[in-house]
This record gives structure tokens, sequence and C-alpha cells, in this order.
């Protein structure tokens, strides 16, 4: 049984937080860009209403979450620029719907080939046919779309390779994490938190999503991003901290689902629920300071780049505060 009731929701551990970013005054999105941030999302909605018409498996709750997300990460780029970020974005969220069984109906065998073909198809989008009707079937349709304006985008040339590698990452992770389920559905057998975080930072989205975005804008970098060190640090720092964050806001939602998170793991390694959620909230803490420290030491043409994902790192950790990014919640009578 939980002891949420008698300790509160998160513990607390969501009030602290935002008692100390008021105090800090975070830079993550400043006030007076607010107003301007809703205005662009408001602008962009329509066009990805009318996109969806076309991939109608991609879910409606997920368009303005996706919008905010570009917007608030890249607030000075062109309107076009937004829309493609916030289609790769909403690509993050499709693909999981996909994986996790909550659109379609596929069984392993048929997942494990789906996938492939995504994968495939963001490395040559005519390579695969989309023809079909079904959710799957619509989300490749979805993909290849993306894939074919991330191909002519003006960053393509150094980035793109990164953005489909992080995309197939994203994939295989989620056939990893497939497995790991189906292993504890049949042994009752936990993964490691090593191995957990080692895959949910690739199925997360952020690596793959914000490859895109250096796809998008296509600074002038000539070093091939995928030997560059910082450059995956800078990434695997910014998918941590949110998972980590991510994974205190839904903790009850996956445990009613059968789901393992790091939570789960940490509670199944003797800590309190207590505990876990505090020590979730320090580790994303740990990370967003390391991601702050890469930002600062990446090659010049990226450090905008890199300061996007600091900002959008404080963002992120404010949005968990409020609700699940991912998943809406029901509302709380619980003051924050």
């Amino acid at each position: 049984m939980s002891t949420r009731s008698s300790e509160g929701r998160h513990f607390g551990v969501v009030r602290e937080l935002k008692n100390q970013y008021a105090e800090a005054q975070s830079p993550g999105v400043p006030k007076e860009h607010l107003e301007r941030i809703q205005a662009r999302v408001k602008e962009l909605l329509p066009s990805l209403m009318a996109w969806r018409e076309r991939f109608p498996a991609v879910m409606a709750s997920r368009l303005k979450p996706a919008t905010l997300g570009s917007v608030a990460g890249h607030p000075e780029v062109t309107l076009e620029q937004h829309l493609l970020i916030a289609k790769a974005g909403l690509l993050v969220f499709a693909v999981d719907d996909i994986a996790d069984g909550e659109i379609g109906s596929l069984d392993d065998a048929e997942m494990q080939r789906v996938l492939e073909r995504y994968v495939e198809t963001v490395r040559a989008p005519d390579s695969q046919e989309w023809a079909g009707t079904d959710e799957a079937s619509f989300v490749g349709g979805a993909v290849r779309d993306v894939a074919r304006q991330l191909h002519a985008a003006p960053g393509a040339g150094r980035f793109l390779a990164l953005w489909q590698e992080h995309f197939r990452r994203m994939c295989s992770g989620h056939l990893t994490e497939l497995h790991d389920k189906r292993r504890y559905q049949r042994e009752g057998a936990l993964p490691t938190l090593e191995h957990y975080l080692d895959v949910s930072r690739w199925t997360c989205g952020a690596p793959m999503y914000h490859g895109a975005a250096l796809v998008v804008l296509g600074p002038d970098f000539a070093a091939d991003p995928l030997q560059e060190p910082l450059v995956e640090q800078a990434l695997s720092d910014m998918a941590l901290l949110g998972r980590w964050m991510n994974d205190v806001r839904s903790l009850e939602r996956e445990r009613a689902e059968g789901k393992v998170n790091s939570l789960t793991l940490l509670c199944a390694a003797g800590m309190s629920e207590a505990e876990a959620e505090r020590e979730a909230v320090k580790r994303s803490g740990e990370h967003l300071a390391s991601l702050t420290d890469v930002a600062g030491r990446l090659p010049e043409p990226l450090r905008p780049w890199g300061r996007t994902l600091v900002a959008t790192g404080h963002f992120s950790r404010m949005f968990y505060m409020q609700r699940e990014f991912h998943h809406p919640e029901s509302s709380s009578s619980e003051e924050v």
C-alpha cells in the first residue's frame, strides 16, 4: 500500500523545487517571453492540426505539448522551423505510443518489424511504403514526411547522420524495453537501474528531438558531430534530467499499469518512496548542472544550441512540477 496519502503527493518534493526555482528566478523561459511563446503556439496549432489530419494516429492531445516544447526551446526561429521541430517532437510521442501499445494492436514480432521499418524510413524516406490505414502505417507516413523534410533541411549535410542515429537508438531502445517488460511479466525479473537508464535515455526521445533541431537550424559546424563527445554528453544529460523528473511524476500511473521506472528500481533496492523521489530529483539536478557545464564547452558554433538545451532543461523540470509531459493528468486539489 502506498504511503502517499499520509505524506502528500510527491512528498513535497515538487513544492520545494517550485519554491527554489521561484527564489532563483530560473533562466529557463524568461517571463517577458511567455506571451510571445503563447502567441506563436496559437499560430502553429492550425498547421499542425491540418498535418495530423493526414496522419490521424498522431494523438490530438500531443499537439500542444510538442508545439510548446518547440517554441519554448527555440523562441527566435522562423514559423517554418518551429513547425518542423514540432513535428519531430510529435514523432517522439507517436513512436512511443505505438511501442507502448497505446495505439495499434501489434504483436511483438510485428512491433519489431514496424520499428525496424521506421528506422529504414529515416535512413531513406522513399524506401518504405506506408499506404495502410492502420495506426502503425499512419505513424510510418508521418515519419516519412518528417524525414523527407529533414533530408532537405539546411543542417542535413552535417547533422542528419546524428539525427538518424538517435532515431535508431530510440527505436532499438523501445524493443529492448519490450523485451524487459516481457521478462518481468514472465519471471518477475527487474532490470538493473543502470540498464534502465541506459535504455530509457534514448526512448524518451530527447536526443532524437534535439538532434532534429540541429538539422533544422543548421549551425555552421565543420567537424563531424558524431565524433564530438561533448554533443553526445549534452544529449545524454538532457535526456536523463528529464527522465528522472518524468519518473517522479509518472510513478503512480506506471505502477498502476504494471510498468517499471527508476523509482520502482530504487524502491526495490530498499529506498522508501520518499527517499526514491528525492534521489530522483537530486539526480535530475546533477544532470542539469552537468549539461550547463558541457554546453559552455561546446564548439563555438554549437553554443547557441547548447544554451537552448540548458534553457529547455530548466523548462522541462518546471513542466514536470506541474504535470506529466507525455500523459495528461487529472486535476489535483493539492496546492503546490
